[in-house]
């Protein structure tokens, strides 16, 4: 069996990380000498090695689960120090797809196991013996390798908790279809028309207790009932008020206008441009800009004081 030798220490590397251990696997944490999580790390019983001091070590295999735009830098500062033929498996399609790491590390075997769940629910279902889905590539293996190298992703999905699939994909499909994704709906139309609708609800003076309950809590239900039922049995349950008030605001709020901007969206991804803009961005200001934005709003200070009495964590 490899050993797994984790890059970072955030949340998706923590949820990796205990999920192998409580499936038996021998893993390390390589962090920076600077990084706070080396601490963090051997407190939790992580055997920790620095990057700076990583060397060739045969049979690893190295899981990339830092953030994207770092990592080239990471790969530069091991590409000398290991062999050829080392594994290292993305999370995620980007980086790969955006840096041309294929022709910038060509004697790295590049893999790729992205599972569908955030770090929370991936660590949640493991636990609880739940079901998650992912996407793998192994699409640069040369033919001789690819088999051991399929075999090997399987068995790693298998003891991260992934039990559908893991589904067959490229590092450019997963790309571009977990980028649209978030744009058009999870990490826009969601948490932003929630506070939009709550901000339109107590501007007509409804109390935001009722305005959260109805505009924040009620997502959650809605989008497991959807994707425990599936959308016949769904439009089937909601309703009569409500299969007509989606009807009519689908028909005003999904007009042309809107299939033109989800147009806009899709083609800045399959054309690249959104990798351009990633490439000059400081994310660190952006996600400040952000947090700060959504630290004024009512919708979370309401949310603070409401969610320890309505939601299990």
């Amino acid at each position: 069996m490899n050993d797994i030798v984790i890059i970072g220490y955030g949340s998706q590397a923590k949820a990796w990380a205990h999920n192998f251990r409580d499936s038996g696997r021998n893993i390390k944490i390589a962090l920076r000498d600077s990084s706070e999580s080396i601490l963090v790390a051997k407190e939790k019983g992580f055997e920790t090695v620095l990057l700076s001091e990583i060397q060739n070590e045969s049979g690893s295999t190295f899981i990339l689960l830092t953030p994207d735009h770092t990592h080239l830098e990471t790969l530069e500062e091991i590409y000398p120090k290991l062999s050829s033929g080392t594994n290292i498996i993305y999370a995620h399609g980007y980086s790969y797809t955006a840096f041309s790491f294929k022709e910038k590390f060509p004697k790295f075997n590049h893999l790729l196991l992205a599972p569908k769940a955030i770090a929370s629910e991936l660590r949640f279902q493991y636990e609880n013996k739940g079901k998650l889905g992912a996407a793998y590539s192994v699409e640069d293996i040369s033919k001789d390798s690819k088999k051991e190298s399929t075999d090997l992703i399987l068995s790693i999905a298998k003891d991260i908790g992934i039990t559908a699939g893991p589904y067959e994909t490229s590092f450019l499909e997963e790309t571009n279809a977990d980028l649209f994704s978030e744009q058009s709906l999870l990490c826009s139309v969601l948490p932003y028309g929630a506070l939009h609708a709550y901000n339109k609800l107590r501007s007509k003076g409804v109390k935001r207790e009722i305005a959260y309950l109805e505009c924040w809590l009620e997502v959650k239900l809605i989008a497991d009932a959807m994707v425990k039922m599936g959308p016949i049995e769904f439009f089937k349950l909601i309703s009569p008020n409500a299969l007509l008030g989606g009807e009519k605001a689908q028909k005003l709020l999904f007009g042309e206008e809107y299939h033109q901007k989800m147009d806009s969206l899709l083609n800045d991804i399959w054309n690249q441009d959104f990798f351009t803009e990633c490439k000059g961005l400081d994310f660190n200001t952006l996600r400040s800009s952000v947090l700060e934005r959504w630290a004024k709003e009512e919708l979370t200070e309401t949310h603070n004081e409401l969610a320890p009495e309505l939601i299990n964590k």
